[in-house]
This record gives structure tokens, sequence and C-alpha cells, in this order.
């Protein structure tokens, strides 16, 4: 849907620390692929929130509430050996005007830096996870995420909307990804300091999104190596048919299934009446 409405293209950008995780597979002149060598279980930090469709994690907001639900969660995982990718938004919500000035406050009534475009992070949350999977998972994965097209002092959520982008034609042309790479191992323990590090991670975030505002880029390693060019696109077009299979079942659904009960619950009741 995105390809055909708002056909972003992703662009990839690494620190020093995540300079070997991406390497090409195959180029012919014109288009490019470019493969992520990350482990198959890492955790995974980033500026924005977005949604999670596989497994996520269902929490209320309220740490006497979650801390039950994370700790089963965590004991299953840190003992498994499948792949995990262990996503966490330490902001806890996008970035809007509001949420702005809530962390503005916070801020100043804990005597804390203030961050020009990004939340204060939380780090409860990513402590207790990183703190379960210190033994089976070795790195932390840090995505800072810019759009084109979003001025200092404005906020996504305001100028893409659903309607703007699949109807108006109003998307970001691209979305700029900056990775960073941090040792589990070198990364305090302690939930104090730990706190420290991770706001400390935030500072530097924010610095980067200024860079990223002032010349429309992140920073690379790479000073003579282009920035990575992922195009939002399906890789067949048979995605494209599966897509409209499940949109046809869904409405077929949709449409049939009342139908169906009604014939169900009509047939049961008079199967109940027969009974008495």
């Amino acid at each position: 849907m995105n390809q055909f409405f708002a056909p972003s293209k992703f662009i990839i950008t690494l620190d020093k620390s995540a300079k070997n995780i991406v390497s090409p597979t195959w180029n012919d002149g014109n288009n490019s692929k470019f493969e992520l060598d990350m482990p198959e279980r890492l955790i995974l930090m980033a500026n924005h929130q977005g949604m999670q469709f596989f497994k996520f994690i269902f929490l209320k907001r309220n740490w006497d509430a979650d801390r039950n639900v994370l700790t089963k969660t965590m004991d299953r995982l840190a003992d498994s050996k499948e792949p995990l990718w262990l996503l966490i938004f330490p902001e806890g919500t996008v970035v809007s005007k509001s949420a702005r000035n809530k962390s503005k406050s916070y801020s100043e009534k804990n005597g804390l830096r203030d961050l020009e475009h990004l939340l204060l992070p939380r780090s409860t949350g990513l402590h207790f996870c990183t703190k379960a999977l210190r033994k089976s998972v070795d790195y932390i994965y840090d995505l800072t995420i810019g759009f084109e097209g979003i001025s200092v002092g404005q906020f996504p959520e305001d100028i893409y909307t659903l309607r703007g982008m699949y109807i108006l034609g109003k998307y970001p042309r691209s979305v700029h990804i900056h990775i960073r790479k941090f040792l589990i191992s070198e990364i305090p323990e302690e939930e104090e300091k730990f706190t420290e590090w991770l706001r400390q991670r935030w500072v530097e975030k924010d610095a980067l999104m200024s860079e990223f505002y002032a010349k429309g880029k992140f920073p690379s390693f790479e000073s003579s190596s282009p920035p990575k060019v992922v195009p939002l696109k399906l890789n067949s077009i048979f995605e494209l048919a599966n897509m409209w299979y499940f949109m046809i079942m869904f409405v077929w659904m949709f449409y049939n299934v009342p139908y169906f009960s009604n014939i169900l619950f009509d047939k049961f009741s008079k199967f109940s009446l027969n009974m008495m």
C-alpha cells in the first residue's frame, strides 16, 4: 500500500560502532541491495514509537501492574534459544507538543537537562529487560529516526496524517535512520547509573536530530561513502496478490459471518426448543 500511495525510502547512516552491520548483497549498476548483518538476538531502542505486529507485550504503563507480566516474559525469552529482536521505545509515546511540554516540565522540576527535539527517556522498562537478557543478548542497537519535510518545532504526527499520506499524497519522501551499537556488558547494571547512561544517550540523539534538521541528513563515519538508500517496495508482485487475497477474505467474512452466525443461532434455538 505504501509503495503505491506513499513510496518513501529509507536512508541508513552508521555510527562508527555499527560500521560493519551493512553489506551489499548485489549491485547491477542501477540498483543495489543491502543486508543488515545483525545478531539473531538483540535489543533495539528508538526515539519514535511504531506499531509492533508480532508477539508484542501488552502493558498498562504502570510498573506495579506491568512488573509481573514483564518478569514472566523476560524469564521465557532469557531461556529461549529462538531469535529475538526486542524493540523498546524509552520515550513511551510519540513526540508531540503536549508531550514535549510535559517532558520539559519534568526536567525542570527534577533539575535534569531538557532536550530540544526528543522526550526525556524512561529507563525502568529498558533497564529491567536489559538486566534480564544480559546473559543471552550481547548488544543494544540504537536507532535515531528523522523524517524528511519536518522542521524544528514541528511534529511528524501533525504533518504526516493518514489522510494526508494516502489521499492527499503528502508523505515523507525519505525516512532517515542512524544506527549505533552498544555492548551490553559495558553498560552499567545498577539502576541509577543505567538511568544516567540512557539519558546521556538521549542527549547525543538530540544532538543528532539537531544536525539532521540543519543539514537534512545524519552524520556517517563513512565521509567518502554515501548513505545506504533502501526503497520501500514489494519484493514480488505476489506480495500484492497476497494482500488483496486477505482483504477480499476480510470483506467476505465481514458481510457473511453475521449471516452464517444467525443461521446457526436459529438452528440452535429450534433444537433447544425441541429438547424442552
